[in-house]
């Protein structure tokens, strides 16, 4: 089908442009991490373009900085598509992503837990430019002519581009090793005080949790996290999606990479301990919930799900720190992976709030088109 009979090929990809913005937000928050100490040390920010190469380098580090800068490539030619393809937009992706690298090499000048780097910056334009050298090829069969194209026509609604990529994100946040399986959000217990006040009296107090009550806390914030993606995600989908098949292949893709964080920060003998007996019945019964309710009416699915986020970003914020996990956190393995487990905290906190308001939208988009 051609561009002129299909207007949103000739609009381009909105999914790529939005994938392409928050995997860039990612990229930024991930290189300036922990955004805090910022200082004027006397030093040229461009300095880094001259230094003399690095006398430590090692493979890790630079497969790192091409595979972090890969996607961004990759995303940059299908968010160009199709008013710059090929070659052209090769080369604008690669460029934008050497200045973007360079402009946060030079702001790391300025905190004195970085060191800004030209290997860095070289590593990670190749990268980028790598990435995009992949996806020019098949930018036209991706989103004009490709089966990605006709199923995303065919299983989920024009409007889905927000629920698609926070879907896409849910999993990417599993890296964070939370106390609770799914269990995003800000929450330390502040807020144990203020729910207390207001009648819940049945929530112990602070220090008066007890193993038990760590587990029902975790079936419940496992519950509620599965549903909440689960069922944003069916309410984006037309009646002929294979839901079940969509659903199941969005959790375990989140399990596969809950598994892998565990098993970069703890070591690969704990790759499976996240999977406790809260969690597995959080499992069991938000997976029950949701093959009984994907059937439902997008409507009715988007405010189930908006129900499911609300729920779960309360109980996150009303249980205290799990002292039987801190045990884990103080074994926990950052390194040379310290900024990725940055932007793995960042989404992991942001992703239920930016999902309540994509919900909200949704809703208000539906409201005003009675």
């Amino acid at each position: 089908m051609s561009a002129t009979h299909c207007p949103s090929t000739a609009g381009g990809s909105p999914l790529a442009r939005a994938a392409l913005a928050a995997f860039a937000l990612l990229v930024v928050y991930a290189s300036l991490a922990p955004w805090s100490g910022w200082q004027d040390r006397g030093l040229d920010p461009l300095a880094f373009v001259t230094a003399p190469w690095p006398r430590y380098v090692t493979g890790f580090d630079l497969g790192v900085n091409v595979l972090a800068y890969a996607p961004l490539g990759a995303l940059a030619v299908l968010a160009l598509y199709p008013r710059l393809r090929g070659l052209a937009a090769v080369a604008l992706a690669s460029a934008a992503a050497a200045l973007l690298s360079a402009g946060i090499e030079a702001l790391q000048t300025f905190l004195p837990a970085r060191v800004a780097s030209n290997v860095d910056w070289l590593t990670n334009t190749a990268g980028a430019a790598a990435g995009a050298l992949l996806a020019a090829p098949a930018a036209a069969g991706l989103i004009e002519r490709g089966r990605l194209r006709r199923w995303r026509r065919a299983w989920f609604t024009d409007a889905a581009t927000p629920l698609l990529l926070l879907a896409a994100l849910w999993p990417l946040a599993q890296l964070h090793p939370t106390p609770m399986l799914f269990g995003l959000g800000w929450g330390d217990g502040a807020a144990l005080g203020w729910a207390r006040a207001q009648g819940l009296d049945f929530l112990p107090d602070r220090g008066a949790w007890q193993p038990a009550d760590f587990r029902l806390a975790e079936a419940v914030v496992s519950t509620a996290g599965l549903l909440a993606a689960g069922l944003a995600l069916a309410s984006a989908m037309q009646p002929r999606a294979p839901r079940l098949r969509l659903l199941a292949a969005l959790i375990a893709a989140a399990l596969a990479v809950k598994a892998v964080g565990y098993g970069l920060r703890f070591g690969p003998e704990h790759l499976w301990a996240w999977l406790t007996p809260g969690a597995a019945s959080g499992l069991a019964l938000g997976g029950l919930a949701l093959v009984a309710a994907a059937s439902g009416r997008p409507a009715a699915l988007a405010a189930a799900a908006l129900l499911a986020t609300a729920v779960l970003l309360a109980s996150v914020a009303v249980v205290p720190d799990n002292p039987y996990f801190a045990s884990w956190m103080a074994q926990w393995r950052s390194g040379r992976l310290a900024h990725f487990n940055a932007a793995a905290e960042w989404l992991a906190s942001g992703w239920p709030f930016a999902l309540l308001l994509a919900l909200l939208a949704q809703g208000l988009r539906r409201a005003s088109s009675r």
